[in-house]
């Protein structure tokens, strides 16, 4: 891959590229542009070769290696916390998340990145269409299994009595009694299902 000839860079329309400052020297010097792209070069950035980079869940990743006391490393940086770090200013210090605003992991465009705080990143991640779309599926299924929805009532009811220390009640006859299965009674013991039912 070092053997590998340098090429003129073309640039996209308004794309500018930074290097990579990584604290161990590399065999060759490293570019990564407000649009995404990754290069490597040796002294001109204009000349040089893109890359692909590697993959991490779905996420675009700068991997490169470090030889340290005789012994090989593999160190990896997101793309886009590469790319947000030069091209996307901050609003707070407490940001330390990227975002893909069209929720497409791979797209590192700046225009598409931004910072968050933790929970803006959880805020942002709940409003995603495919978790929203996992949690109806798990409502549906919950709702079929069970045949019918347990009213608050009733799970006040479950709930003491699986609070009872002296009444070895089986979760299976609390199911059967409730006529629901034994995953939802379950679920409400360990505060998944119905957890802000307090008693």
């Amino acid at each position: 891959m070092l053997n590998e000839p340098m090429h003129p860079i073309r640039l996209y329309p308004n794309e500018e590229f930074r290097e990579i400052i990584v604290e161990h020297k590399l065999q060759l010097r490293y570019a990564i542009s407000n649009r995404g792209r990754l290069i490597s070069f040796e002294n001109d950035m204009s000349f040089g070769r893109e890359l692909k980079g590697g993959s991490v869940g779905g996420y675009k990743v700068f991997k490169y290696k470090v030889f340290k006391d005789g012994k090989i490393f593999n160190k990896s940086i997101f793309f886009s916390k590469l790319i947000a770090g030069f091209f996307v200013p901050k609003t707070s210090e407490d940001q330390t998340y990227v975002l893909h605003l069209d929720r497409k992991k791979d797209n590192d465009d700046a225009k598409n990145l931004k910072w968050a705080t933790k929970a803006e990143m959880l805020a942002f991640a709940k409003l995603s269409p495919k978790v929203i779309e996992a949690k109806k599926k798990l409502i549906e299924h919950n709702t079929k299994s069970d045949g019918r929805k347990l009213t608050v009532t009733k799970v006040i009811l479950i709930k003491k009595l699986l609070a009872k220390p002296e009444q070895r009640t089986r979760q299976k006859m609390i199911a059967k009694q409730f006529g629901v299965s034994e995953m939802q009674i379950s679920r409400i013991k360990s505060g998944e299902n119905w957890g802000h039912i307090k008693i």
